[in-house]
């Protein structure tokens, strides 16, 4: 069992830390390639325009490797650039604080992961919320003050069997999997959930003040702000984690257009009959 690790924390993240240690008793070979700092938030981010430098932490059959790029580069330096060639699974995280709802798409967690997927290697993706039990992506409050720490024991042992098994029985198209651990755990029993949608409140547009230059606006919300939902919430990854459950999902990988659903469908096929000739729009 070959595995690449990284992550969007940074190589010396204590939640990457965590599930390598417990990849490192089960695993043949185990290569850490990670960003040298703090990436968050930068999705499936890459680096084109000069070449991205490696440094090699230590060897051996579980080396580790810190890189000057995003967390996709990572990905690609170890499955192109020959640190990690023969992998048989890339996992991503632990992430400090959850990855849910449409959030994931701004996740350098989830953006390695969909990369170890277009290269044709399946990936597993792993989010601890936050000890305080705060959903907010950008949460920033200082844990030390209020006495809270990470706590990674559950996520990195239900991790490191799920990365076997995944090994074990390889999917025969790369596969994508986003498991959340919540802060209070009430069962191990992991549940296949959906993904949910966050709704984002709108601000009025006040009149800005005579001689007022600058404002600054939170853009996820504020850091004590109620992760709110949009829809049914019912086997959501967001519901699954409230009920202190462990959320496994399933990402999209593939951009063909026969994934497109009905509704879709309907609006192209709407959209070619406005059209003026001599433009026009072919729905098969």
């Amino acid at each position: 069992m070959r595995i690449l690790i990284t992550n969007d924390d940074g190589v010396h993240s204590p939640g990457l830390l965590a599930v390598r240690d417990r990849l490192v008793a089960i695993a043949d070979s185990v290569i850490t390639i990670a960003p040298e700092t703090d990436c968050s938030g930068l999705a499936q981010a890459c680096t084109f325009s000069r070449p991205v430098s490696v440094t090699r932490l230590s060897g051996g059959d579980h080396a580790v490797f810190s890189c000057d790029g995003t967390p996709t580069d990572c990905v690609r330096v170890g499955l192109l650039g020959g640190l990690a060639a023969r992998t048989d699974l890339v996992v991503c995280g632990i992430n400090h604080g959850a990855n849910l709802a449409d959030d994931v798409a701004y996740s350098g967690t989830i953006g390695a992961g969909r990369e170890a997927a277009i290269l044709g290697t399946s990936a597993l993706c792993l989010s601890q919320q936050t000890p305080t039990g705060s959903f907010a992506v950008n949460y920033r409050e200082d844990l030390e003050q209020l006495g809270l720490r990470y706590d990674f024991e559950v996520a990195a042992s239900y991790a490191a069997d799920l990365a076997r098994a995944m090994c074990q029985g390889p999917a025969s198209e790369p596969v994508v999997l986003n498991v959340n651990f919540p802060a209070n755990v009430a069962s191990t029993e992991g549940v296949l959930t959906r993904v949910g949608r966050r709704a984002y409140p709108r601000s009025g547009s006040p009149a800005w003040a005579e001689g007022e230059k600058t404002r600054s606006y939170y853009l996820f919300g504020r850091p004590d702000e109620e992760f709110a939902e949009e829809g049914d919430a019912s086997g959501t990854d967001i519901a699954a984690l409230r009920a202190g459950r462990i959320s496994v999902m399933a990402v999209p990988v593939s951009w063909q257009p026969d994934h497109l659903t009905g509704q879709e469908h309907e609006y192209l096929d709407g959209l070619s009959a406005r059209l003026r000739p001599p433009h026009s729009l072919l729905v098969v």
